[in-house]
């Protein structure tokens, strides 16, 4: 099967298949998944770009999608998951992704992105298994994420898979923290 937007030739995509039918392909994010992130951004509202990077925004910079497309496997890592679009052509719909803090080299910073059009569908869901899954490969053994007080669904989400989690209140947003598995647990387990 060939993609007319290229998101990583080199590794075959996973299908994702959502109990209502719709149909995803989940790869690895690397520099070839530009266009992909820049399309999508294009199409999330201003309301989810506000939960996403705390201010708004339309468009990323260069050197921001640079750093979100350049991830080195291990230390950073992102997952993206892409539909046919009304064109044929592949578009981006979500993204899940970790970054390895420089203090604790075992904990990682993480994040979750759904288009607008895609979400509450379990796709966020299916990208963080997923993620956590990756992460717990790579020696990860606990996670971080921030979130707006009034970021509702990323909230929801983060307690589905951490119940036990531990939330802060940092004044203009939540951090949460919760500790993985020591060894990675079925993607099915968590979905």
């Amino acid at each position: 099967m060939t993609h007319p937007v290229p998101i990583d030739a080199a590794v075959p995509g996973d299908a994702l298949i959502l109990p209502d039918g719709g149909a995803f392909l989940v790869r690895p994010i690397t520099p070839a998944s530009k266009s992909l992130i820049v399309g999508a951004m294009r199409r999330l509202s201003p309301e989810s770009i506000r939960r996403r990077f705390f201010a708004p925004r339309r468009e990323l910079s260069d050197l921001e999608l640079h750093r979100l497309t350049a991830l080195d496997g291990w230390n950073q890592y992102a997952l993206g998951a892409c539909a046919r679009g009304p064109d044929g052509n592949l578009e981006g719909v979500g993204v899940a992704r970790f970054a390895r803090l420089d203090e604790d080299r075992r904990t990682a910073e993480i994040a979750v992105t759904v288009v607008d059009a895609y979400q509450s569908r379990g796709i966020g869901s299916a990208l963080l298994a997923r993620l956590i899954a990756v992460a717990t490969t790579r020696g990860i053994r606990r996670l971080q994420a921030l979130s707006l007080p009034d970021n509702a669904p990323i909230q929801r989400l983060l307690r589905r898979f951490a119940p036990a989690a531990r939330w802060r209140d940092e004044g203009d947003y939540l951090a949460m923290e919760f500790a993985l598995a020591a060894e990675p647990v079925s993607m099915i387990a968590l979905a």
